[in-house]
């Protein structure tokens, strides 16, 4: 998957974009770089009309390559690195969205392979 970043393009477009590709991950984007793991919640973005603008202070643009053998670890350091965007990974687990910083070597075809599953293991509940 290849992406264009530039400062006019939404967090919506990014995110829609990256979940086409992994159904089972989200992206979220964050007001700081320097995240404590214990407080990510209190800085998440609100994304509805926000472009990647917004949420950084250098403004690189380029093409983002993104390829499911990636560890979740690359993708984000490649976005914050790059581009300045600071963004964190969540897999589905269930009804619920969980952080990948314990699992953020695997990659995100096997983060999203343990959402499915965790998804399908739900609708034999329903």
């Amino acid at each position: 998957m290849v992406i264009q970043i530039n400062d006019n393009l939404s967090l919506i477009d990014l995110q829609l974009e990256f979940s086409r590709k992994f159904p089972f991950l989200k992206i979220e984007f964050f007001k700081r770089q320097d995240l404590d793991d214990k407080s990510t919640k209190n800085y998440i973005v609100e994304t509805e009309s926000k472009c990647v603008c917004d949420v950084r202070q250098s403004h690189e643009e380029g093409v983002l390559r993104v390829n499911s053998g990636m560890t979740v670890e690359q993708f984000e350091s490649s976005l914050i690195r790059k581009f300045n965007l600071p963004v964190k990974v969540f897999r589905k687990m269930g009804r619920m969205w969980r952080e990948t910083r314990i699992t953020s070597n695997w990659s995100l075809q096997l983060q999203n392979e343990h959402g499915k599953r965790s998804d399908d293991r739900l609708e034999l509940f329903w």
